[in-house]
């Protein structure tokens, strides 16, 4: 069998590398002769171990005004690819969205509809896995075409998600975010000296955003913390995106450590006392290390994932506040060890529904 997966992969983004890698387990697993196709921005980027079952091809379109030639060769794989797939997979992650100023959702949707064109006129199986959708009621009947037709198998992994698509009569099952099934396998080390604390942020979401991390940096450090800059994404071409270049100003006043690389991001995981994020992956990754964390929630899928395991800390982006979150953060410190305990028995009790809710699915596909 062969499965073309169509992600965000190769825009040095964490959490799309970590879905990923948390889809090609699971089917390769499943599926022990399969092959797989990926494609992706950039493979530098993927955190995939080397397997000679998975060939990368690149987008299309990509850079096209600058590589038209190549990119008619882009063109050309896409469509070979997918006809000689067995099933073709969609997600998870947010594909959909048209909240950020940076992406032109009437561009994103075309080069979707483009895809999903192909896909259908092949006949192919479609799968849409724990996809992420999230806009404007204006533009909810515009993504229609992607989901209907038979053939088409599809999860979401939210609740907002799966009201956007019952809007426009599209039926989903609700499959939770990948990489909560993620197994950290490395135990965590001792903490030795000042406790690390991780912190996640991203542009353009916090209230007086650089005003505020500079107060949260000044009040972890006083409380005897070292405060690790956690970046889980390095785009390049688009530079509001990287975590890295937002926060060089306050690294290199404050003298932090600042990750340089998705894996080195995500093995400081490892180290860490407690994290203080608000990318979603941060807020998943803290989850299945169980590591007591603070939500700065900065949307709908951030909201969802907090109220989805019941927890407590967490403040509004656009309403933060720095009194409040010294005040509830003081308190997370002094309830580490039973949050430490609570995280670590919902994530068991998530990870067996999360596998059982994705056999069924798969089962469901193999039926047809």
């Amino acid at each position: 069998m062969h499965f073309s997966l169509f992600t965000a992969t190769g825009a040095y983004n964490l959490g799309d590398e970590l879905i990923l890698l948390q889809e090609y387990t699971y089917l390769k697993n499943r599926y022990p002769k399969a092959t797989f196709s990926v494609f992706t921005y950039d493979e530098k980027s993927s955190l995939l171990p080397e397997d000679f079952r998975v060939r990368y091809l690149p987008y299309f379109p990509h850079h096209f005004r600058t590589r038209p030639l190549r990119n008619i060769w882009y063109f050309i794989k896409t469509i070979l690819t997918i006809r000689k797939s067995d099933v073709v997979v969609i997600g998870g992650g947010g594909l959909l969205y048209d909240d950020e100023k940076w992406q032109d959702f009437d561009k994103l949707l075309t080069q979707w509809k483009f895809r999903v064109w192909i896909v259908k006129f092949f006949k192919k199986p479609l799968v849409y896995w724990s996809l992420g959708i999230h806009l404007k009621k204006e533009n909810e009947k515009k993504i229609l075409p992607l989901f209907s037709g038979e053939n088409t198998y599809i999860s979401v992994r939210d609740s907002e998600s799966k009201k956007t698509l019952e809007s426009i009569g599209i039926k989903a099952l609700l499959l939770r975010d990948p990489v909560i099934s993620y197994d950290p396998e490395i135990p965590k080390l001792l903490i030795k000296q000042r406790p690390k604390i991780g912190l996640s942020f991203r542009s353009g979401f916090l209230q007086d955003e650089l005003e505020n991390i500079e107060k949260i940096i000044s009040f972890l450090m006083a409380h005897g913390y070292e405060p690790i800059l956690i970046n889980h994404s390095f785009h390049s071409e688009n530079i509001s995106a990287n975590d890295d270049v937002f926060l060089a100003g306050l690294q290199e006043k404050y003298h932090i450590h600042s990750t340089q690389n998705l894996e080195e991001t995500l093995a400081m995981y490892k180290e860490l006392e407690f994290v203080v994020g608000m990318r979603l992956h941060s807020l998943i990754l803290s989850f299945v290390h169980a590591i007591p964390f603070f939500a700065i929630s900065y949307g709908k899928k951030t909201d969802e994932f907090i109220r989805g395991i019941n927890y407590e800390y967490s403040l509004a982006a656009r309403v933060f506040d720095i009194e409040i979150f010294k005040k509830r953060f003081l308190q997370l410190e002094k309830e580490k060890n039973e949050q430490k305990f609570a995280l670590s028995t919902k994530n068991d009790t998530i990870k067996r529904e999360i596998y059982i809710t994705t056999n069924n699915f798969f089962d469901g596909l193999a039926k047809n």
